[in-house]
Parts: C-alpha cells; sequence; structure tokens
C-alpha cells in the first residue's frame, strides 16, 4: 500500500491539510517545531485507515476535530500493487455521527464506476481488511512507529506472527489452547457433581453380588417349597395306594399263576392233538395201524368214531383256550409291571422325602445369607436352618421291599405319615424364611435401583469429563503439530531478518555492524567487524542499539508486507531519530531510500533534519498556521 494524497479539514490543529504529489518511492520527510502537526498528518492516515488514531481510540476520538469546529474530514487516495487505486473518506462530528466510504478509481483521479461505493463503517472495514490484509493493531506494531523509543518487538504479538508467516497457524493454534481451556473449566465444574455423585453412590455403600445371592436364596427357597409341597401330596397319595395296590398285586400275581398254569397244561393237548388230526387227514392207513398197535383191533371202530366226531373240536377248543390263558397270563403279568413301577414311584417318593428332611437347606443357600438367619435368630425361635427332624431306622429296607411289594402296608403307612409331617414342618420354616428373605430383597432391590440410577448419572458425567479430556489431549496433539509446522515458517522468517538486516544495518551503522543473529524468542546478537564476534545486545551502546532495532523493525516490516501481499509497502516512522547524534540521523536518513524494495515510501517525523541531506519531498509545518499545502 502507498499513499497518492492525504486531505484533511478541522483536523487536529488543521483547518486545511492538503499533501499531494507524494512519490511512491523516496523519503518523505515531516519537519516542525513541537506542536506545530508533525504527528498530526499520521494520525490523519491512520483515522482514515482505521477510524482512530495510536493516541485515541474510539471513545476519545471526539478530540480529533479542530477547537470551535463541529466536523473533521480526512480523504486518502491510496494505490495497492501497480493498477489498484482507492479512495478513502471518513468525517467525525461532535455529536458522534461517523461517516465513511471508499470508492475505487480505475487510474488516479479516474473514478472506477464499475466498483460500487461502500459507505458503512462495517463494509468498509471488511473491505479494508481484504484490501490491505493488515488491521489496525498489526499496521501499529510494524508500518507506523509513533513516538516510541525502539525496542526489540515482542514475539508473542500477532504482528510478530504474522511477519513471520504463521498467523494462520497462530489463530488456529489460539482457538485450539482456548478451547483446551474451556474444556478443562468444564472439566472443572463437572468435578464437583462427579465428586458429590460418587460420595452419594458410596454412602450407598452396595455390594454387587449381596442382591443376586439374596435372588438366588429367595429361588432355592421357592423352588424347595414347590418341591416339598408336591412331594408331600405324592406322599399323601402313596400312604393309601400302597395298601390299595398290595391287595390288587397279590391278587393279579395268583391269576397269573392260575393262567400260567392252564397255558402250560393246555399247550400239548392243543400240539397232540392237531399232530393225530393231521395224521388222521394225511395218512388214515398209518393212523389205522398206530391205533390197532396201540388198542388192539377190537378198539378201532370206536376210536375212529371218536377221531372223526370229537377230535377236530377238541384241538379247536384246546387251541382257543390256550392262547386266551395265554393273553390273560401276559395281561396279569402287565399289571404286575405297572404295580411294580406305582411301587417303585412310591419308593423313589419316600427316597426324595428322606433325601429332603435329611438335608440340610443351608447348604443350597449362599454362606452369607445363611449367617444373615443365624445372626437374626433368637433364643425362642426354633429356627435353625432346617435340619434333619425324624430318624428313620427302618426306612431303607421299606424302600427296598416295596418295588416287589414285600414291605408291610403299616410300616410304610407310618412310614410316610413321619416324612410328610417333617416336610410340611419344613416347608413352614421355609415360608417363614421367604418371607424375612422377600423383605431383604425389596429393601436391597430398592437400594440397588438407587445405586443404579447414581451409577447411571456418575457414567454420564464420566462420560463427559472423558469426553472433555478427550478433545484436550486432541487440542494439545494438535497445537504440538501446528507449533512444529510453524516452526520452520519462523525458522525461515529469522533468516529472512537476518539476511535483510545484514543488508541494512552496515549502511546504518557505517559498516561497523554487519550481521543480526536472531534467537526463535527473537532476542538479538550483533556481529561486530571490528570483534570478529557476535556481541550480546546489552554490550552495544544505546545510540547503535536504537539503529539496529530500527533496521530490525524495517526488515520485519519488509517481511510483513511479502506476507500480507504487499509489493510495495509505505511506512511512517514518527521520531525515529530523537536519540540519535547527527553522524548516525544522516547515516541513517542517506540509507533508508536504499534498504528495501518492498517498503519503498519512508515517512519521517523529526523536529529537524541534517542540512544536505537529499530527500524525496519535504513537509514544514508551520508552527503558527492552522493551513498545510504541500
Amino acid at each position: 500500500m502507498l499513499i497518492n494524497s492525504l486531505f484533511a479539514e478541522n483536523f487536529r490543529k488543521y483547518h486545511k491539510l492538503e499533501v499531494t504529489d507524494i512519490p511512491e518511492k523516496g523519503v518523505i520527510t515531516i519537519a516542525g517545531l513541537n506542536e506545530s502537526g508533525k504527528t498530526s498528518i499520521g494520525e490523519a492516515i491512520c483515522f482514515a485507515l482505521f477510524g482512530r488514531t495510536f493516541f485515541l481510540d474510539e471513545n476519545n476520538l471526539h478530540k480529533i476535530i479542530c477547537w470551535g469546529r463541529e466536523t473533521a474530514e480526512v480523504t486518502l487516495k491510496f494505490s495497492v500493487g501497480s493498477n489498484e487505486y482507492y479512495k478513502l473518506y471518513r468525517s467525525l462530528s461532535r455529536n458522534g455521527v461517523h461517516k465513511v466510504s471508499l470508492s475505487k478509481e480505475f487510474e488516479k483521479g479516474v473514478s472506477d464506476l464499475s466498483y460500487i461505493t461502500l459507505d458503512t463503517e462495517e463494509k468498509v472495514s471488511d473491505a479494508l481488511t481484504k484490501i490491505l490484509a493488515f488491521d489496525y493493531n498489526t499496521f501499529a506494531d510494524s508500518f507506523y512507529l509513533a513516538q516510541q523509543e525502539l525496542t526489540t518487538p515482542d514475539p508473542d504479538s500477532s504482528t510478530i506472527k504474522q511477519m513471520a508467516g504463521i498467523s494462520d497457524y497462530a489463530g488456529i493454534s489460539d482457538e485450539l489452547k482456548q478451547s483446551t481451556e474451556e474444556h478443562k473449566q468444564k472439566i472443572l465444574e463437572l468435578s464437583p457433581e462427579v465428586e458429590a455423585t460418587e460420595t452419594a453412590l458410596n454412602a450407598i455403600d452396595i455390594d454387587e453380588t449381596w442382591f443376586p445371592d439374596l435372588i438366588d436364596a429367595e429361588q432355592t427357597l421357592g423352588d424347595e417349597q414347590q418341591r416339598r409341597e408336591a412331594l408331600i401330596g405324592h406322599l399323601d397319595q402313596n400312604e393309601t395306594d400302597y395298601e390299595d395296590n398290595i391287595k390288587t398285586y397279590h391278587s393279579i400275581r395268583r391269576s397269573c399263576g392260575f393262567w400260567k398254569y392252564l397255558s402250560f397244561l393246555l399247550f400239548p393237548l392243543m400240539i397232540v392233538s392237531w399232530l393225530f388230526w393231521g395224521l388222521y387227514k394225511s395218512k388214515p392207513i398209518s393212523y389205522e395201524n398206530m391205533i390197532v398197535n396201540l388198542l388192539g383191533i377190537d378198539e378201532l371202530p370206536r376210536m375212529m368214531t371218536i377221531t372223526n366226531d370229537f377230535l377236530l373240536p377238541i384241538a379247536i377248543i384246546s387251541s382257543i383256550l390256550f392262547f386266551i390263558s395265554l393273553l390273560l397270563k401276559q395281561k396279569a403279568a402287565a399289571n404286575l409291571e405297572l404295580l411294580h413301577q406305582e411301587a417303585e414311584e412310591m419308593s423313589h417318593s419316600m427316597r426324595e422325602g428322606h433325601r429332603f428332611i435329611t438335608t440340610q437347606v443351608e447348604t443350597l443357600l449362599p454362606e452369607r445369607v445363611v449367617q444373615l438367619f443365624q445372626e437374626r435368630k433368637t433364643d425362642e425361635s426354633t429356627l435353625l436352618i432346617i435340619p434333619p427332624r425324624e430318624q428313620f431306622t427302618d426306612l431303607s429296607q421299606l424302600i427296598e421291599d416295596m418295588p416287589s411289594y414285600k414291605a408291610d402296608p403299616e410300616k410304610v403307612s407310618s412310614a410316610i405319615t413321619k416324612l410328610s409331617n417333617s416336610l410340611k414342618s419344613q416347608d413352614i420354616e421355609i415360608v417363614d424364611l421367604a418371607r424375612d428373605l422377600v423383605d431383604d430383597v425389596e429393601q436391597e432391590r430398592i437400594r440397588s435401583d438407587d445405586a443404579g440410577k447414581i451409577r447411571s448419572t456418575l457414567k454420564v458425567l464420566l462420560r463427559a469429563v472423558d469426553s472433555h479430556q478427550h478433545e484436550i489431549d486432541v487440542q494439545d496433539i494438535s497445537v504440538a503439530l501446528l507449533q512444529r509446522a510453524a516452526g520452520g515458517s519462523i525458522e525461515l522468517f529469522n533468516k529472512n531478518i537476518a539476511k535483510i538486516s545484514a543488508i541494512v544495518l552496515p549502511r546504518f551503522t557505517e559498516g561497523r555492524y554487519s550481521e543480526i543473529r536472531i534467537a526463535e524468542d527473537l532476542s538479538v546478537q550483533v556481529y561486530s567487524d571490528d570483534k570478529k564476534d557476535y556481541m550480546d545486545f546489552d554490550e552495544i551502546s544505546s545510540g547503535t542499539q536504537r539503529q539496529i532495532m530500527l533496521a530490525l523493525r524495517m526488515a520485519m516490516s519488509e517481511e510483513l508486507a511479502k506476507n500480507t501481499g504487499n509489493d510495495q509497502q509505505f511506512i511512517f516512522l514518527d521520531e525515529p531519530f530523537a536519540f540519535f547524534d547527527q553522524t548516525r540521523t544522516k547515516a541513517t536518513l542517506k540509507a533508508l531510500p536504499n534498504i528495501s524494495n518492498v517498503i519503498t515510501q519512508i515517512w519521517v517525523v523529526s523536529q529537524e533534519f541534517p542540512e544536505n541531506i537529499k530527500v524525496d519531498k519535504v513537509i514544514n509545518c508551520p508552527a503558527d498556521s492552522t493551513e498545510l499545502v504541500v
């Protein structure tokens, strides 16, 4: 950016200020005594560009208006690149009305009608940011040195980052760091709630295994109760069934024996009858000879009559009776088998009943539940976790004899009665235990539900904390990567600064110092040709330090101009020689026009300049006039 002309009315001390024919390259000096309005020229440029000055922010901006006047106006014409010309107008009235407009010129002095004139602060500000590629802070840190002592630049400033070409990195990094702090703050905000939730969960003191143990015990007691009740029903039925079955068993057994004996008698009769009948029909002569040989010839007629009339009916009837007896015997045997099975089932029921009453239920329950029951036991209570209630010395023999119906019905009935009574007694105790356990289960269920809700809340909180911590970790990694990526740019920036300073510095110091070495923190060391070594900055005289800092700032401004796309850039130096002697001032002024191909338009403000110094435009500010036209 280069300034082409400056017009102002009622600005600071000037009722009228007009600076034209400003050279695009060279040194422009602004001289004058104190209070002559030298600094006002720089402030007018700054006001036009950013709506404020270095010394006055937006809240005190009314002080730029001349005493006795109502409105201050500034018109600044500037160029960007080789063919972009702009006209910027800005005014401020005492009642706070701020007007601004930005238009574009086709060439110097000729308006570009295709460019829409911008006339709002927001639009003009956005447009200037895009056109200039720097804001007020960057401008004040680099291109505008406003009556301040030259010092080492702040390495953390946004301008330095923009100069180094890492402003995007720095911007993203700053956003990530800000986001990290926000996530850390969120974690801090969540921490009391997490601690309170953990405290509430610890206060419940839930044992994750206790509720399952109670449920297991409740289920076990319920199952045992159902088994006993079912078994009691079976035993009560068996008590009457065994007495009835044993009578039926003996009756069927006798019937089975009878039919077995009958079939034994009928089988040979049936076989012989059919053999004689077959022989009679197939070989009658042989049959007759057999009769004669057995009974004699006299019996032959009678036996033949009997054979012819009765032998076949006898064979048929004996066969029918044999098969009937055989079927009845099998049916009796099947009935006996059913009775044996029923007796086996009765025997099994008694065996199960004996197993139940001789098995302590405490062995089936979780140990801690048993311990709970024992702790609740009182002297009046008969509770002793279901021990054996009866002794059955002859029960084993009865169980063994029952399937074959050898057991005495009266002894069986007595044993079943004892078993049933013992099981009923156990069932009552199990019901009492289960009733108490139901209350325990319900209480523990409520505690578990409460703990579950608190645990769910805690899980959500911890998930949120983990999410924030994950974001912090990711952002820390991202910042590290950005810093690593920016490291190369910083290193190149320092090299470029050192390179440019090596050109500028000998001219400023008349060859006494030729090279600057800059660390990442922008600390400066200077190479002395006399000492042939680098010197720390504090080893150098204060005047030379200021020369070096001016050279460094010029170099950094050039680097910033390159990074913002400005091929040609002006710089405004307000009182840069305030602590220079004549020799240093002359050397510096002589070197300024040739130190950079980028910083080409150099404005220099001073109370006076050495004689015989060639500059490209001279502006002398009168102490006794409110008008300045140059």
